[in-house]
């Protein structure tokens, strides 16, 4: 069966040979009867295209930089313990910042981590803000925070 085998797989290479042959108008008989194998062409590698602005600030930096831009009639204080607000509570956590206007607190911001909320201290300093109906709001340091998600925020409760 070798000889039918390869007689057989000749005749096909010479089909496939002319059928290449009469779609492209060539003739490609070669000595060795191979059938031309068309080459990829190589395409240039995709250039990476980088976003026009990307901010790897962290959150905190984002906020002090907001706040002077923003909001600047408004004073803003950071890392205040809600003790110097009055709070007796034993566990408290400090407030991120605290916003204010002629002396009055506006909005407090806490910056938080994945557990953070779940905590004695927190929890015990956000009920301190709420009987004293002051605005808290949240950011999650995990969560991409994008500048005019932030600015739109704060405007959004200040």
């Amino acid at each position: 069966m070798g000889f039918l085998d390869k007689l057989l797989n000749n005749a096909a290479k010479k089909a496939i040979s002319d059928a290449i042959d009469s779609v492209t108008g060539s003739n490609s008989n070669t000595s060795n009867n191979s059938i031309p194998v068309s080459q990829p062409q190589a395409a240039p590698a995709p250039i990476p295209q980088e976003s026009a602005y990307e901010d790897n600030r962290t959150l905190e930096q984002k906020l002090d930089a907001i706040f002077p831009a923003e909001f600047p009639s408004y004073q803003v204080q950071k890392d205040i313990s809600p003790a110097t607000m009055g709070a007796t509570d034993a566990h408290l956590m400090p407030y991120s910042y605290v916003i204010s206007q002629n002396g009055q607190v506006r909005l407090i911001v806490m910056r938080c981590d994945r557990n953070t909320c779940s905590t004695r201290a927190y929890r015990f300093s956000k009920e301190f803000a709420l009987r004293n109906n002051i605005t808290l709001i949240n950011f999650l340091e995990q969560s991409p925070n994008e500048e005019r998600y932030v600015i739109d925020r704060l405007h959004q409760y200040i």
